[in-house]
């Protein structure tokens, strides 16, 4: 397992350090079928080799960290996809993946592998308490606060005792309960945490808010509700600035933005860099619409290419970025531009870890 302390050092020395890609995406685009619930999960069970083949292309592209395939694999993702018998084994597969894809590749510098959990959950029926595909509006908001922390401190558990040097928080949309819950579960395990944040401009141009854009529409398509009064309330107008603040109080190690587009994800930064003092992260999407569907249409190009991405990155670790890396729809290409044209380090000195009282008037 590699040392997380001599990346933390590669950090504080203010380098430049390379995260891998789009993980649910690229396994689609390898042939692995995606689920309705479960979305890439079962790839870890189903197609593992690929899963393992996966890693190691972003290895070889140049990443320093590379995610495990954990996106969408909390328990009640996977009971919904029948898969409720295979919780631990999918989980501890996915790790495993990711350890061959380091042992096979044999690079001569050392990969580290972030745990992700998020909370992308099917919606219960309170009626019946079954959990239907699916994942609805509110990524979990259809969960009780218990429950959820009972799920996912089940996944963090099982995902450091796999070996996985730190965690990655990836939860969608603005329900920063769900996040806090997550980075809570990873810390307690004692492994790094680094926590991401979704964003979107509001219409007035000024705001920037952790709610997706109007052109996202992450529901069902199986006339599955969006919201219902049961569901724990979420403000979905909260301010990127509120919630960087309060996910700064439980002090992960790294927070930044993910999942969200590039032009935003500039905007997003302006926030996370005025209301923290650590190390900051970001890994855009390429906004693409066929995520959930089971094969990815090759011949649907991402709006941006990889040196549109890499030119706005340039921009990113100019502004004090250090880890750099993609989201859904941006592959292995894209990873091998950030690596080649990034600088080793950033412009901006190091800053120190902790949380910036320094409040802008970016929110």
């Amino acid at each position: 397992m590699a040392n997380y302390g001599a990346l933390k050092s590669r950090l504080d020395q203010g380098e430049v350090i390379i995260l891998d890609g789009a993980i649910g995406t690229e396994l689609q685009s390898m042939g692995v079928p995606m689920d309705p619930a479960a979305w890439c999960g079962p790839g870890n069970y189903t197609h593992p080799s690929t899963v393992r083949q996966m890693h190691e292309r972003y290895i070889k592209a140049g990443a320093d960290v590379i995610t495990t395939n954990t996106f969408n694999t909390l328990r009640p993702a996977l009971e919904a996809s029948g898969y409720s018998e295979l919780v631990r084994e999918v989980n501890v597969r996915a790790v495993d993946a990711a350890h061959d894809a380091i042992a096979r590749t044999a690079v001569d510098r050392p990969i580290c592998i972030a745990g992700s959990i998020s909370c992308r959950i099917p919606i219960r029926d309170r009626r019946t308490g079954t959990l239907l595909g699916g994942t609805g509006y509110g990524y979990g908001a259809s969960l009780s606060t218990a429950e959820l922390r009972a799920y996912a401190e089940e996944q963090a558990n099982i995902l450091a005792e796999s070996g996985v040097d730190l965690f990655l928080i990836e939860n969608l949309w603005a329900d920063n309960e769900s996040r806090a819950i997550a980075a809570e579960s990873a810390k307690a395990t004692g492994l790094p945490v680094w926590v991401a944040f979704t964003a979107s401009v509001a219409e007035d141009g000024q705001a920037v808010r952790m709610s997706f854009g109007g052109d996202r529409d992450y529901s069902t398509g199986i006339g599955m509700p969006l919201w219902t009064e049961s569901w724990r309330p979420v403000d979905d107008t909260k301010s990127l600035a509120d919630g960087v603040n309060e996910i700064a109080s439980l002090e992960p190690d790294v927070l930044g933005v993910f999942h969200s587009r590039i032009a935003e994800s500039t905007r997003a930064l302006e926030v996370v860099l005025d209301e923290w003092s650590g190390p900051v992260i970001v890994y855009p999407d390429a906004g693409r619409e066929d995520y959930l569907a089971t094969w990815q249409d090759r011949s649907v190009s991402n709006e941006e290419s990889a040196e549109e991405l890499t030119r706005e990155a340039e921009t990113w670790v100019e502004m004090g970025v250090q880890v750099v890396g993609t989201c859904c729809g941006f592959g292995v290409d894209y990873t091998r531009s950030l690596r080649d044209a990034l600088p080793a380090g950033t412009a901006s000195p190091p800053k120190a870890a902790g949380h910036a009282h320094s409040h802008g008037d970016r929110t």
